[in-house]
């Protein structure tokens, strides 16, 4: 692989999908243009971006330098999904399933098209049809199985997958859903704990616990899971989890400064957003709001939504305003 692909897939590992995108655009423009290959991969990174519409524009003029690309077929289809155009996005899947590089993209496209329009027969019917890694089978069965309320089915995939992967969040997470539907919350919580205090067990059942916890009502037990969870190394999930059970608790001292590093580290997690302006309004702190999305917004400056944030909290009462 070149050194250019290289930069752009370290870019895309790390999840700084805007900043791939720009680095494919720039390759695209310093090479040759009669090539789509970059086209495509700015394309790919602009739909990991969630940037749509982009993409979509992208992918087509990737698609008019060689209309039998399947690469450009494939972003073609990635971008259509992510602007529910589910029909069109099958059409262009459905292409390119003849293609053995990149027929487990296309597969997983089909799928979660069905999936997006709720036919759950005709997903199961697909998998059976096909010639795909068991995980990746037990992965879409389950969505298909918990589509149709067959919890019982879905529960059995869930063990089977386990057995495959033992301690798989994935799946883990998805049987604790599961057997909540069928059994409640109850039965499902007092299990959970018994799990989570086995010291020997990955940490993410003492997530799950206290996830549990926090449905259950009971914020300030899910507290001290999180707690722990961070004392023994935790990542970033468990860091915002902790933040939104602080604010659940009322401690919004410990919230709101937590919740700003969260930001600077993501500026685009909606959720951290929505909860930091939720706790600072609580708290009635809407000028600490306000002055730490303009310094945000300085050292982000093309995360244009920041900018409608602020123009919301100047709107917001009890805001004095030079």
């Amino acid at each position: 692989m070149s050194e250019e692909y290289n930069t752009y897939n370290e870019l895309r590992k790390k999840g700084r999908y805007t900043q791939a995108a720009h680095f494919a655009e720039r390759q695209y423009l310093e090479g040759n243009r009669n090539n789509p290959f970059w086209l495509t991969r700015q394309a790919a990174a602009l739909t990991w971006a969630r940037e749509y519409k982009k993409a979509l524009h992208v992918a087509e003029k990737a698609l008019s330098l060689k209309s039998s690309n399947p690469y450009s077929m494939l972003a073609m289809a990635d971008a259509l999904r992510g602007l529910k155009r589910t029909d069109e996005a099958l059409r262009y899947y459905e292409e390119i399933m003849g293609d053995p590089k990149i027929r487990f993209s296309a597969q997983k496209g089909i799928l979660s098209c069905l999936a997006g329009k709720k036919e759950w027969d005709k997903m199961l019917r697909r998998m059976g049809q096909w010639d795909m890694p068991k995980e990746l089978v037990f992965e879409w069965k389950v969505k298909a199985f918990a589509g149709q309320e067959r919890w019982d089915e879905a529960i059995d995939i869930c063990g089977q997958w386990l057995d495959l992967q033992t301690d798989l969040p994935q799946a883990l997470w998805a049987l604790t859903e599961f057997e909540i539907q069928r059994d409640g919350l109850e039965p499902v919580l007092k299990k959970m704990g018994r799990l989570a205090k086995i010291s020997s067990r990955p940490p993410v059942y003492k997530e799950i616990y206290a996830s549990l916890c926090k449905k259950a009502g009971n914020p300030e037990l899910a507290l001290k899971q999180y707690e722990e969870l961070i004392r023994t190394g935790s990542d970033l999930w468990n860091q915002r989890q902790q933040a939104f059970a602080l604010k659940k608790s009322g401690k919004m001292s410990e919230a709101i400064p937590m919740m700003e590093e969260l930001l600077k580290l993501d500026p685009k997690d909606i959720y951290i957003h929505s909860s930091y302006v939720s706790a600072c309004k609580e708290s009635e702190q809407v000028e600490r709001a306000l002055k730490f999305y303009e310094e945000l917004v300085e050292s982000n400056p093309e995360e244009t939504t920041l900018y409608g944030r602020i123009r919301k909290i100047k709107k917001m009462p009890g805001l004095e305003l030079d």
